[in-house]
């Protein structure tokens, strides 16, 4: 038994020798592998790294796109939008994706693109199978965010996000705003002058693909523009426009403009110019002009007509002012000493000055004039009597003082400066001091009228409040700047005292507005045109004007409107002036001036009606003997002018701004007057409730046909039998 046992314990040893002879020779075979494949790796990445890096980099496709920047918003004083830009989307096909897709879900997509873009199924079909190879094609542009919803997660079809520009106001201030075009530039006023600011900038993102799967993905944000805060107003805006629209449609002029400002400040309130535009469609003009005459131009008469409607006519016009610069010439002749203010004038109706006669617009002459009677009766003569001890030399540099001549530095580009002679004879001098023979522009003119009356300041007028970038830092904070005194304060209260005559019994008594003392003064410009080659001045076509203050004891707004191509003595500008005003005045709470011993009888105060309804506050209106009229939509009342508190007179309007939460329940008023209960209940079925009458025809209705508010609300009506 032992030997047999000494035999197996050879045989194990034996075996134990051959298995650790296979393991040593198993890890010299493992480690000349990992020494192969390490030099493999070794020799790739040493010697053929570049080679392979470059195939996989060949394998794989690398994108960039644009992330469009939102433009900024511009505003008005009282942050009311004017200019702002939308949330929109480029249509983007992949062809090639989409022919992969079975043929029914093909015509689905296209059926669903159809209903959304401007095109017909056909049409899309047409485009993918014409560009198969294609993985980019821009279908649509600038689709809005409704239309976009149903075509996203879409096979074969991307959403690029851009955006629109919109101008809620349409046309309101259309010259001093510009427009931003398709190239996507700002052209003209604020669009182009403050495009660094407005456009922001634009984000990227990058992208890294293999076949279809992303693999590195890098963005970089976009940076919203900055919003831009105007001095314009858009109530007044909108008072001016439509003043100035109603003269317009009834005179026919070949241009106009207006022009509303603080004279402390030379913050402009408002700026309008005519023929105007739509931002929106700014290079057609079919609303305008209507669409058959529009499209009856030629390419040459429809681009003349829109660079007219570009231009803002109130610094890019130059005319002869007229009579509108007699009150600039008086306070240069007495701020100079070469008249005192207590002297008379006789005017027989004319003047010779070195041989050549002029002749006063009153031919037969106004006889003795004081100062004041001068420029209240706007007597040629007299102007010419009072400049002619003054040297030329120096009059032609007052008149540079005053602005004429260069810019007023306003910020908007392409202002014009007039035309004034390099040296002055007499006659040139007469004729000057009468606004004749010197060209200038609305903006110079109202500027150097401010100067007039704020105690001798000439201003830097201003559209620009401040500008706020999206985090909200302040870029620029515009204030008043005094570009140079011109007058003294005693001259300045001087003259804007003889303003006052002008408009309660001088040449502006169209002007006068029941209880505001309004100072100002009438023109009335020759015009010079070319005829074959020769400037001549056609008979009965002039440019007139109206220029005025308000309070004229201390002016708090100034205002010029413009007429070109109007006869003479038509009174336009006087009266729209005071159309305006009769509005703006009691917008910026400038108090009515009334004496003590008449204000019970002749104004009432005003009541606080803010935040109530259109018919309680109407109610309390009509206690206080005053009248109502709504501003805006619905049946609330958030704000109105006057103040309450405020004198006004006794059947004067109060302005009501109204809101409404539910833009999609508003209606129209219809006008019932002179229908009957029956019929008017029949023509507001389901839409408003009649109250205050049960019979009769009638006479009188709250609130008035026009407005719009709420449906389901009441229209109260008085009925006679």
């Amino acid at each position: 038994m032992k030997k047999r046992t000494r035999a197996k314990k050879k045989h194990n040893l034996v075996t134990r020798k051959h298995l650790n002879r296979r393991i040593v020779i198993l890890n010299i075979c493992f480690f000349g592998v990992f020494l192969f494949l390490g030099w493999q790796v070794t020799s790739i990445k040493i010697f053929k790294g570049e080679e392979y890096t470059k195939g996989a980099l060949s394998n794989m496709t690398r994108s960039e796109s644009i992330i469009a920047a939102q433009r900024g918003d511009i505003v008005d004083r009282n942050h009311k939008t004017l200019a702002t830009s939308v949330l929109a989307y480029n249509v983007i096909l992949s062809p090639k994706d989409i022919l992969t897709l079975k043929e029914e879900q093909q015509e689905k997509l296209y059926a669903t693109l159809a209903k959304q873009v401007d095109k017909t199924v056909d049409e899309i079909r047409n485009i993918v199978n014409e560009r198969s190879n294609s993985k980019y094609y821009i279908l649509a542009k600038r689709i809005s965010t409704e239309k976009a919803e149903p075509l996203k997660g879409l096979g074969g079809v991307a959403l690029d996000r851009t955006y629109v520009r919109k101008y809620p106001a349409g046309e309101l201030a259309a010259q001093v705003l510009g427009y931003f075009n398709k190239n996507e530039e700002g052209k003209y006023g604020i669009e182009q002058q403050y495009e660094s600011y407005l456009a922001g900038k634009p984000g990227r993102e990058f992208s890294q693909m293999e076949g279809s799967k992303i693999i590195t993905r890098q963005l970089q944000d976009a940076e919203a523009g900055s919003t831009i805060t105007l001095t314009l107003d858009e109530v007044i805006q909108q008072y001016v426009t439509t003043t100035m629209e109603k003269y317009i449609e009834q005179y026919n002029p070949i241009n106009a403009s207006a022009i509303i400002m603080n004279p402390n400040t030379g913050e402009v309130y408002s700026m309008y110019s005519y023929p105007s535009y739509n931002p929106n469609t700014y290079n057609d003009l079919s609303e305008q002009l209507g669409a058959s005459t529009w499209k009856g131009l030629s390419l040459d008469k429809q681009t003349e007509k829109l660079l007219e409607a570009w231009k803002n006519h109130t610094m890019q016009y130059m005319y002869e002012p007229g009579s509108t610069m007699k009150p600039i010439i008086m306070a240069m002749a007495l701020e100079e000493g070469v008249i005192k203010g207590d002297e008379t004038y006789n005017c027989p109706g004319y003047k010779v000055v070195a041989d050549t006669r002029i002749s006063c617009w009153k031919t037969g002459g106004h006889g003795v004039q004081t100062l004041e009677e001068v420029i209240a009766n706007s007597c040629n003569v007299g102007m010419m009597e009072l400049t002619s001890g003054m040297d030329n030399d120096v009059f032609l540099e007052y008149i540079k003082r005053f602005g004429f001549g260069e810019e007023t530095g306003i910020e908007l580009a392409g202002e014009e400066v007039g035309l004034l002679g390099k040296k002055l004879n007499v006659v040139d001098k007469a004729t000057y001091s009468m606004g004749q023979n010197l060209t200038v522009t609305p903006l110079q003119l109202i500027t150097a009228f401010s100067a007039v009356v704020n105690g001798g300041y000439l201003m830097e007028p201003y559209v620009v409040s401040n500008i706020i970038n999206e985090d909200g830092e302040e870029l620029l904070n515009q204030k008043k700047a005094v570009r140079r005194p011109v007058i003294s304060s005693e001259i300045s209260t001087l003259v804007t005292s003889y303003l006052k005559k002008v408009v309660e019994d001088g040449t502006g008594t169209a002007a006068a507005i029941s209880g505001y003392d309004i100072g100002g003064k009438t023109g009335t410009g020759e015009k010079r045109v070319n005829v074959d080659g020769k400037l001549e001045r056609p008979e009965d076509e002039y440019v007139v004007s109206f220029i005025g203050a308000a309070p004229i004891s201390k002016p708090e707004v100034v205002g010029l409107v413009v007429f070109d191509g109007l006869p003479d003595k038509t009174g336009a500008p006087s009266a729209a002036f005071k159309e305006m005003m009769e509005n703006i005045l009691p917008y910026l709470d400038i108090e009515l001036n009334v004496s003590a011993e008449n204000a019970a009888s002749t104004v009432s105060v005003v009541p606080d009606v803010s935040n109530k309804n259109i018919y309680e506050a109407v109610e309390i209106l009509k206690q206080n003997e005053l009248d109502y009229e709504f501003v805006g939509v619905g049946s609330e009342v958030i704000d109105q002018a006057p103040k309450a508190q405020a004198l006004w007179n006794k059947g004067g309007s109060v302005k009501l701004y109204l809101k409404t939460n539910q833009m999609d329940q508003i209606e129209e008023v219809p006008d019932l007057i002179g229908k009957t209960i029956e019929e008017a209940q029949t023509l507001v079925e389901g839409k408003f409730v009649i109250e205050g009458a049960i019979s009769g025809s009638i006479s009188s209705q709250m609130p008035k046909a026009g407005t719009k508010i709420e449906k389901n609300n009441k229209i109260i009506v008085k009925t006679t039998e």
